[in-house]
């Protein structure tokens, strides 16, 4: 139920963000406040707890949020606590961040390579995949020495393995098959 709690919420900050011409503060905002929640947990426990009047919850919003984001943010997070649905604020923010970058035409694309990537190579890599996608790229990098070498590529249901330690699976599958 979050998720579909997640999206709606969204989809109606969103589409006010759009009125008001604000979308990718919006979209700072909610990243940075889903940060936040997920370094605090007891915050979004706490403003959904049944047992702290709105007034007491609504306060706390006021005293950490007001002045630090905008109008818009504030008033939203002010809803969400009202309805009951602060718990939910990090579904919100990813449902959000998923609509801006379709709207932005932005790709994430995870990267994982066995050592971090240098900047010539981390660019090079950009440019590349922005060629590929046709798309402005965010690259979101992992290291796992276990690659041994190469990289993999993920974006949404695509994953390309040119790593080291695929081909040696590979080979060692084939070797399997000639022997049994």
């Amino acid at each position: 139920m979050t998720g579909s709690v997640g999206k709606i919420y969204s989809e109606a900050i969103f589409e006010l963000a759009a009125e008001q011409g604000c979308g990718e503060q919006v979209f700072k905002e909610l990243t940075s406040l889903r940060s936040i929640w997920m370094e605090n947990p007891g915050l979004a426990k706490l403003l959904s707890a049944p047992t702290i009047s709105l007034k007491e919850k609504l306060s706390v919003v006021e005293k950490a949020f007001k002045g630090r984001v905008s109008e818009t943010v504030y008033n939203f997070l002010c809803v969400i606590t009202e309805k009951g649905r602060a718990s939910a604020l990090t579904e919100i923010a990813d449902s959000y961040k998923e609509k801006w970058y379709e709207k932005e035409n932005i790709a994430e694309v995870t990267v994982t390579t066995c050592a971090p990537l240098s900047d010539s190579m981390r660019k090079k890599l950009v440019d590349k995949l922005e060629s590929v996608y046709k798309k402005k790229v965010v690259l979101e990098e992992k290291t796992d020495a276990s690659l041994i070498g190469g990289i993999v590529v993920n974006y949404g249901n695509t994953m390309l393995d040119g790593s080291v330690r695929n081909r040696l699976d590979s080979i060692q599958k084939q070797i399997k098959g000639i022997i049994a």
